[in-house]
């Protein structure tokens, strides 16, 4: 029995950590619903409903609002009748000065930004269970120090390709990977190579424009920024490599013939150099003088070299557009089949003309480059709880069922707006309508407006520089070979900080 002493009070030590360590984590892991946390019950995957607890939710449809009380109430039937709703559009910047009506309000990520002070945080559990459904940028800066903000619909420009004349070019239609975009298609690179027999049958390869700085912005994500890039307001990320990397795109872009209808052809310098000397030969003729039988005949010196001087062979033209000739015709390109791809805006127009045409249009993430594909910038709308909200973890609870599959699917029926849904979860919702689904995945890849204001100066909003500075000469310049990638990159970046000088002062009270 002494023996055995030593090992069994070994076994009673290892049972003794045992017990305190599964204390430790049980107490660690405890959620109290006491009206300032958010519990999230991992058996049930529902978060936790407060005792007495009672929300007013604002919604956009009486068909989503119907839907969330009935499954709340299949969810939660201790707690029937917790929840009710209003119907109410998103609310104006106006409308969110005043004291909320609702315990969760709907309204745009723009406008919530202004009043980020009066929502109340719900947490790291709200985030990866419910935030793991929304493309992170798409959420911008708005939950970067908490989860203030549930983004739920979206709006803006995607990228576009013509299925039937794709088809009838010779263009395999295959999508391996289902990236929305045909594998022969699915980069910028792939774009370039294939122009030549793209312009064999149709006149423009993709409708660039350098006219319009907006419709340009997914041009300078290439390399992965964007106008949120860097978290920091007075610090827009002009000078950092992945700008640069993206200007590379447009490098690449230049010596490609897009529209064939306005393309020049290219001398290179040697050339019009021969041509010139040429020129002055010929006009400085020496004739040389002999008689034959009383007769004169003048041999130049020009005839002589052109006998015995065998002939080089003959120089392929080059052709490129310069930037300024590529005008605007995003919408008459497309739609008059001569262009295979564009930007998308008018989503009415789009459907109208595919009805008139029998083409068949397909909506998609931009091809990408490198391995970043391109952002176009983005509207969001979504919920948010009220920060002086009695029961947050009942909240909680309403916006995971608002931001399930099956609320989602009932919010566009109702609505007809497009969702946000990250491209993972894409099964889980039940939206029959093939276009619309394909936009839920093009904006998957789009840039929601930023929402920062300046460091030292709250009334100016950060992405304001985009539309305040005009940076399309630069990348005029450098489409048409006149300056390199890094001069690009180094204009841009003074005209970025000059601005940012300007704007990015404390102003005295």
């Amino acid at each position: 029995m002494k023996q055995n002493k030593p090992a069994i009070i070994g076994l009673v030590f290892v049972l003794l950590i045992a017990l305190v360590t599964t204390s430790y984590f049980i107490l660690s892991n405890r959620c109290t619903l006491d009206g300032a946390s958010v519990c999230f019950d991992k058996e049930t995957q529902t978060f936790g409903v407060e005792k007495d607890a009672a929300l007013l939710v604002q919604v956009e449809s009486k068909e989503v609002g119907e839907f969330l009380v009935a499954k709340w109430n299949e969810l939660h039937p201790d707690f029937n009748g917790a929840v009710t709703y209003k119907v109410e559009a998103p609310l104006t910047l106006d409308e969110m000065a005043l004291p909320f009506e609702t315990d969760i309000i709907v309204a745009s990520q723009n406008n919530a930004a202004f009043y980020f002070d009066r929502f109340y945080d719900l947490g790291g559990k709200m985030d990866s269970v419910v935030g793991s459904k929304t493309p992170s940028q798409l959420q911008d800066t708005m939950n970067v120090k908490g989860y203030y903000f549930v983004q739920n619909s979206v709006t803006g420009p995607v990228f576009a390709y013509n299925e039937t004349l794709m088809k009838e070019l010779g263009f395999d239609l295959t999508d391996a990977d289902n990236s929305g975009l045909p594998d022969v298609f699915e980069t910028w690179d792939d774009i370039i190579e294939k122009a030549p027999k793209i312009t064999e049958k149709i006149n423009v390869v993709f409708p660039l424009t350098f006219t319009d700085q907006s419709s340009f912005y997914p041009f300078f994500t290439g390399g992965r920024w964007t106008l949120n890039f860097t978290k920091n307001g007075s610090k827009p990320g002009f000078d950092t490599r992945e700008f640069r990397e993206g200007l590379s795109l447009i490098e690449s872009l230049g010596p490609v013939v897009l529209d064939k209808t306005v393309a020049e052809e290219v001398k290179p310098p040697e050339a019009e150099k021969e041509t010139t000397e040429i020129t002055d030969k010929e006009t400085t003729e020496v004739a040389d003088t002999e008689t034959t039988d009383g007769e004169v005949v003048e041999t130049t010196e020009t005839e002589i070299t052109e006998a015995e001087t065998p002939k080089e062979p003959e120089v392929p033209k080059v052709f490129r557009n310069s930037a300024e000739s590529l005008k605007w015709q995003y919408e008459q390109a497309f739609f008059s089949r001569q262009s295979l791809f564009t930007i998308v805006n008018d989503f009415d127009l789009t459907s109208k003309y595919a009805a008139q045409t029998g083409d068949t249009y397909v909506y998609a993430p931009f091809p990408s480059y490198g391995t970043h594909r391109l952002s176009p910038q983005a509207d969001v709308e979504g919920y948010a709880v009220r920060k002086e909200v009695a029961y947050p973890s009942a909240s909680a609870e309403v916006l995971r069922i608002l931001r399930s599959g099956e609320a989602v699917s009932v919010y566009h029926n109702s609505t007809q707006k497009i969702p946000v849904y990250h491209r993972t979860y894409l099964d889980e919702l039940t939206i029959e309508n093939p276009t619309v689904m394909q936009r839920v995945l093009a904006y998957n890849f789009s840039d929601a407006l930023p929402v920062m204001a300046l460091n030292n100066n709250p009334d100016v909003l950060a992405r304001s520089i985009y539309t305040e500075v005009d940076f399309m000469p630069t990348m005029r310049e450098l489409f048409n070979g006149k300056i390199t990638v890094d001069e690009a990159q180094e204009k841009i970046a003074k005209l970025a900080q000059v601005w940012v000088d300007k704007n990015d002062i404390i102003k005295e009270e």
